[in-house]
């Protein structure tokens, strides 16, 4: 019995280091539950509140991004993650932009992670900047889109495949701009947020753990065969 019990542990072990972590990865992409999950960052010199800009050098010290009904990818409007990204100090210019975005916490095993998300910026003014939508895995910017200047809505998408690692890891959604932020008039947007995992195929060590588990329960049911028989006779 400790035989069988040994390989079926052998066994279970062999198939969840296998099919670890399948599936989506992270949570409330398509932000139908508001922002649970995520969490509002800035960078330096940084505001992303939609109805706070916080300009004129002073320090947003509360500046969360919000939730808006606004039709992201042109089929037709849902909930979405708003921001109101930009710089609140000067000086303003290309070589400063600023702004944060949403982040979140998710966990995977070793395999390959497909990410997608629709993004869109809208202004009022013709030649406005729509801000630089990027998304980040630890902290590296794994694609970006600059909507440079925009007149009212533009739309597009973010995307990346890439290896992961076994363990935790945070995904970061992220708008900055070279410029101020305004009240009402210029907003950025993501939507239907997707991190789809595959597992990698199994290292050869784990084969092996999965055929010594077989063998162990094939040489315990042998030898609990050969037990039986041996009592039977005896009388």
């Amino acid at each position: 019995m400790n035989f069988v019990k040994l390989a079926v542990g052998i066994i279970l072990s062999s198939f969840i280091s296998i099919n670890a972590n399948a599936g989506e990865l992270i949570q409330n992409g398509n932000f139908s539950a508001g922002l649970s999950g995520w969490t509002s960052y800035l960078t330096t010199n940084g505001t992303i509140s939609p109805t706070t800009p916080n300009q004129g050098g002073v320090s947003p010290t509360n500046s969360p991004a919000l939730i808006a009904s606004f039709n992201v990818n042109g089929a037709g409007a849902s909930d979405a993650a708003w921001l109101n990204a930009g710089q609140y100090l000067p000086p303003y210019g290309t070589a400063n932009p600023a702004g944060g975005g949403i982040s979140q916490i998710f966990f995977s095993g070793v395999g390959i992670g497909s990410f997608t998300a629709d993004i869109a910026a809208t202004t009022r003014f013709a030649g406005d900047a729509g801000g630089i939508f990027s998304v980040l895995l630890d902290g590296v910017a794994l694609d970006s889109v600059d909507f440079g200047a925009i007149n009212g809505t533009t739309r597009s998408s973010l995307g990346f495949t890439t290896n992961l690692t076994a363990g935790q890891h945070i995904l970061s959604l992220q708008v900055v701009r070279p410029f101020a932020p305004g009240v009402g008039l210029r907003s950025q947007y993501f939507d239907n947020a997707s991190l789809n995992f595959t597992a990698a195929v199994p290292e050869p060590a784990t084969w092996a753990m999965l055929v010594t588990g077989f063998g162990v329960v094939g040489f315990g049911m042998r030898r609990r065969r050969k037990t039986s028989t041996g009592v039977a006779f005896a009388g």
